[in-house]
């Protein structure tokens, strides 16, 4: 299953909106308050039913719509839903194509969690229709995915008590702690505590000890893999076989730069047959985008649009980060006010040859550069000569 294209007219700040989606990663940029997190819950909301109050109509339409066109197996379907109410206490009637909700997993930005203590094995989760529409709506829940790892691991040492897709997904989960840092492995789970220890560079620890972004990365990895399995029961689906879509809000969340520039591609290799829709404020996530994955949104008189992008088969790849935050991301300058401030008072200074505010202009610059900006020099020529002219 995979959304081909997705319309909204009038829903939260977005007038009129149309995006067409890649069939395998897709990366919602823009500025706070443009409407990403809109455009994946109007995705969400495609594959829910019954009323919801977390979309609302755009504050100068008198009614506001999406219509989500969506490939099942090859079959074009249509979901048209109409969003009227703007009050927050008022709930608008979502029919949704609920009957595929099965397919479509949302992930909220609460990925973060604190310890936590297993005194007993639970079993799987019944994952009925109900429940699979209300999480398009309110995301899986990652705090599941400890039992559910613990539970195949304590059950895999019985044959027969695990199925051939249970089996692989549990070594698929394993292998993914190497797959984020190869320095990193699963070691074991202990019996009297029901505690997940690890393999470090530092000696054996425990799950959660783990950085808030490695576990950031797991609890997506591991959310989705459980995911799969609690609704597909009957089905047996390996998970790196699941072909539905999967929606992230702040793909980055909790990750160093150096994971953010990875994370995309890690999830492409786990779940390769997946349609990814994320969200992003991160430069990192975008430089290392494959062409045609990027959806940049930008606002014109108050008209969101998704800006076409000029970019070659290697993408943004040879991209600067602060050429991404410029001409990716729409930032208008990345210095900070202070430096810009500091550098109009030196250029002030030296078109009016006044040497003593020069100087102390560019003793600021001096403090405020990076050591090998190559700039410092250039200001220096620039003070140097009002200097002999004076």
């Amino acid at each position: 299953m995979k959304i081909k294209s997705l319309k909204i007219e009038g829903i939260g700040g977005i007038k009129n909106l149309h995006v067409e989606f890649d069939a395998n990663m897709n990366i919602i940029c823009g500025p706070n308050g443009i409407g990403k997190t809109t455009i994946l819950e109007c995705i969400a909301h495609s594959f829910s039913t019954q009323n919801s109050n977390i979309l609302k109509r755009n504050v100068s339409s008198h009614s506001g719509s999406f219509q989500s066109i969506i490939d099942i197996d090859g079959q074009e379907f249509s979901s048209n839903i109409n969003i009227n109410d703007f009050t927050p206490d008022k709930a608008s009637r979502i029919n949704g194509l609920h009957q595929h909700a099965n397919k479509l997993l949302s992930l909220k930005v609460n990925r973060s969690f604190e310890y936590q203590s297993l005194n007993a094995v639970g079993k799987d989760i019944d994952k009925d229709a109900y429940s699979m529409y209300q999480e398009a709506k309110s995301g899986i829940n990652i705090h599941e995915v400890k039992n559910w790892f613990v539970n195949r691991y304590l059950y895999s040492a019985h044959e027969g008590a695990l199925t051939e897709a249970q089996i692989h997904n549990l070594n698929l989960a394993k292998k993914c702690f190497s797959l984020l840092n190869d320095d990193f492995s699963f070691s074991k789970v202990l019996a009297s505590s029901n505690e997940i220890m690890i393999n470090t560079p530092n000696g054996e620890i425990y799950y959660e000890y783990l950085s808030s972004g490695f576990k950031s990365c797991l609890s997506i990895i591991f959310g989705i893999i459980k995911d799969i399995e609690f609704r597909f029961k009957n089905a047996e689906i390996k998970a790196d076989d699941f072909d539905g879509i999967i929606l992230v809000d702040e793909l980055e969340l909790h990750l160093h730069p150096e994971w953010q520039a990875k994370i995309a591609d890690i999830l492409v290799e786990v779940f390769p047959a997946v349609q990814f829709i994320t969200s992003t404020h991160s430069p990192h996530i975008l430089q290392n985008a494959k062409p045609n994955q990027i959806v940049a949104l930008s606002v014109d008189n108050g008209n969101v649009f998704s800006r076409k992008l000029e970019f070659n088969e290697y993408g943004f790849q040879g991209w600067t980060v602060e050429e991404v935050l410029m001409d990716v991301m729409g930032m208008v300058d990345t210095k900070t006010e202070l430096y810009q401030c500091k550098l109009l008072e030196f250029e002030t200074a030296i078109k009016m040859n006044d040497y003593h505010i020069a100087s102390l202009a560019f003793n600021d610059l001096d403090a405020l550069l990076h050591p090998e900006n190559i700039l410092r020099k250039l200001l220096k020529f620039e003070l140097a000569s009002i200097s002999e002219a004076k």
